[in-house]
C-alpha cells in the first residue's frame, strides 16, 4: 500500500491542481493530515468551475440542510446551511449568495465557507406602509457583481420596480432615478458598466461619475419583433450583451428567442447560436458559461421553481424540474430532478462553490 502521507509537498500540491469539481477538493482533503495541510495553505488553483443547483431546504435526522446539485457530478449534496434558512435567497453563479430576511436585513454569504458580509438594512430606502409586511416580495431581483476591485449589490424593488445599490463600504442604499419613467425587470454588469432592462425591453445605462443621485439613461428600445413575452433577462456572453425572450410552451417548460445588442447601430440583433457558450436561467436570472462535457453547447438550461407543485390539487408527484432547450434546433428536453416535498416556495438558483 502507497504511503499517501509521504508524498512530497509539491507533488501533492500538483494534484491539487489537477482537480477542478469542489467535492473532489473535499475528498482530498480527507485523504490524510499532510494532504489537508496543503488543501488548507490554498496555494492551489482550481480550474474552471462548473456551479451547484442551489434547492431548497431539506429535514434531515442532522437538522435542516439546504440541497444542492453539482452539474459536474450530477449528484445531490446536502449541507448545512443556516445563514438562509427561512430567508429569501438569490445566486447567479457567483461564490456569493444574496440573502433577505423578514427584519429587512441583508447579506452576502459564501454556502460553502459561511463567510459573511453585512449589507445596509433595505430600511435605509424608507419603506412605507404594507411593503414592511411583504417582506419576501418586496424585492423583486438581487445581484451582486464585482466591478474593479470593489462589490456592487443591485436590488429591483417595491411596486414600482426602482432600482438601488450600495458598494464596499456604504452604509445606505442609493436610489437610481430614471429620466424617463420605466420599471426595471433586470440589471447586468457588461464591461465594467450597469445596464439595466426595462419591463418593456428598453435598454438603460447607469451613470454613477459626477451624478446626485445616479440616474438611468437610455440607450435603445426594444427588438420589435418580440410580443408577448413572459420574462427576459440580461446577460454578458463572451463580450457581448444578449437580451433573452422566455415564451411559455406548454407542459410547464419555456422556449426561448435571444439577441445580441449591436454597440455601433445601436440595435439588437436576433441570434439563434450561441456559439460554444450555455445559458443557465432560474426565475430571476440569467448567467453565460462555456460548454463543457457536462453542459451542451447552444442549450438553455431553465431551472423552474416549485409554484406548480405548491398549487397542484393532486398528489405532490410534481418536484424540482429543468428544461434544456437547443436554441437553434428550436427543441426542449426535459430533466426531472426529483420529488419536492418543501410546502414553501422554493426559486432554485446557481451558485458557484468556493472553497476560499
Amino acid at each position: 500500500m502507497a504511503g499517501w502521507s509521504a508524498l512530497p509537498y509539491d507533488l501533492i500540491e500538483s494534484i491539487a491542481n489537477l482537480l477542478n469539481a469542489a467535492e473532489d477538493f473535499l475528498s482530498f482533503s480527507s485523504v490524510c493530515r499532510s494532504w489537508r495541510l496543503v488543501y488548507k495553505s490554498k496555494n492551489w488553483h482550481p480550474g474552471f468551475q462548473l456551479p451547484w443547483l442551489m434547492l431548497g431546504e431539506m429535514q434531515t435526522n442532522k437538522g435542516s440542510m439546504r440541497q444542492f446539485l453539482s452539474m459536474c457530478k450530477f449528484k445531490f449534496h446536502y449541507l448545512p446551511f443556516p445563514e438562509t434558512q427561512d430567508f429569501r435567497c438569490w445566486g447567479a453563479c457567483q461564490e456569493l449568495v444574496i440573502t433577505i430576511n423578514p427584519r429587512f436585513e441583508v447579506r452576502l454569504v459564501n454556502p460553502f465557507t459561511h463567510a459573511c458580509i453585512d449589507l445596509p438594512s433595505i430600511t435605509t430606502l424608507n419603506i412605507q406602509g404594507a411593503a414592511r409586511d411583504c417582506w419576501f416580495s418586496f424585492i423583486h431581483k438581487a445581484k451582486y457583481f464585482k466591478i474593479q476591485n470593489e462589490y456592487m449589490v443591485f436590488i429591483i424593488y417595491g411596486p414600482r420596480f426602482e432600482v438601488a445599490f450600495t458598494r464596499s463600504g456604504d452604509s445606505i442604499w442609493s436610489l437610481v432615478q430614471s429620466l424617463i419613467p420605466a420599471r426595471f425587470v433586470d440589471v447586468v454588469c457588461f464591461k465594467d458598466q450597469i445596464m439595466a432592462l426595462s419591463i418593456v425591453g428598453t435598454l438603460f445605462s447607469l451613470e454613477t461619475n459626477g451624478v446626485d443621485p445616479p440616474r438611468m439613461l437610455c440607450v435603445s428600445p426594444p427588438p420589435q419583433q418580440e410580443k408577448s413575452w413572459q420574462k427576459m433577462y440580461l446577460v454578458e456572453s463572451s463580450g457581448d450583451l444578449l437580451i433573452l425572450f422566455s415564451y411559455p410552451s406548454g407542459n410547464m417548460v419555456s422556449r426561448f428567442r435571444a439577441y445580441r445588442f449591436d454597440i455601433s447601430k445601436r440595435e439588437w440583433m436576433r441570434l439563434e447560436d450561441l456559439g460554444t457558450n450555455v445559458l443557465l436561467v432560474d426565475t430571476d436570472i440569467c448567467t453565460s458559461l462555456p460548454a463543457c462535457d457536462y453542459l451542451q453547447r447552444n442549450c438553455i438550461y431553465f431551472v423552474h421553481d416549485n409554484l406548480d407543485s405548491l398549487l397542484a390539487s393532486g398528489p405532490r408527484c410534481m418536484g424540482n424540474y429543468m428544461s434544456v432547450y437547443n436554441l437553434k434546433e428550436n427543441y426542449t428536453d426535459f430533466m426531472n430532478l426529483g420529488n419536492d416535498n418543501s410546502f414553501r416556495y422554493i426559486s432554485a438558483t446557481w451558485v458557484l462553490p468556493s472553497l476560499w
